[in-house]
């Protein structure tokens, strides 16, 4: 009995030993990806390359949808250049922002819907809805299944 009890605290001692402590990981932190400062022209370029492949849009197509991203891409820049980093936004201005960046997203739908043909625009729906999947996924690693905060 009694070397049973010195294996079974030897077994402990060895899987506590065995495991990592915390903050002191051997590998160094991986630099955080820095976002490029592109121009809205090179973002709308961008978009509409990236949508040209997906949806294999023709020439008039293209030349709309370049239009319809680089409004997007200006107004973004305009947005985030009267932002003020350390402000933290009320409750009233938080709603305002929200729902003016719906009615955004309404706008650029209804543009996208009357550009593209049927299935181009089902096909840039389920893309999106992929996209978005992905992004909602990101933050919740750590999560036990079951649990809800």
């Amino acid at each position: 009995m009694k070397n049973a009890l010195i294996i079974c605290s030897l077994l402990i001692c060895f899987t506590a030993f065995a495991q990592r402590p915390e903050g002191n990981n051997d590998r160094p932190p991986r630099p955080k990806m820095e976002r490029p400062d592109y121009t809205p022209e090179q973002i709308a370029e961008l978009q509409t390359k990236k949508l040209t492949l997906m949806l294999d849009l023709n020439e008039s197509q293209q030349s709309k949808i370049k239009t319809l991203e680089l409004e997007a891409a200006k107004a973004r820049e305009l947005k985030w250049s009267e932002k003020e980093p350390s402000e933290k936004p009320s409750d009233e201005e938080r709603f305002n922002m929200r729902s003016e960046m719906l009615d955004n997203k309404i706008a650029h739908k209804n543009s996208m819907k009357s550009i593209l043909t049927k299935s181009q625009f089902e096909k840039w729906e389920e893309s999106l809805l992929v996209k978005g999947k992905g992004r909602h996924k990101k933050g919740h690693h750590g999560r036990k299944s079951g649990k809800t905060h």
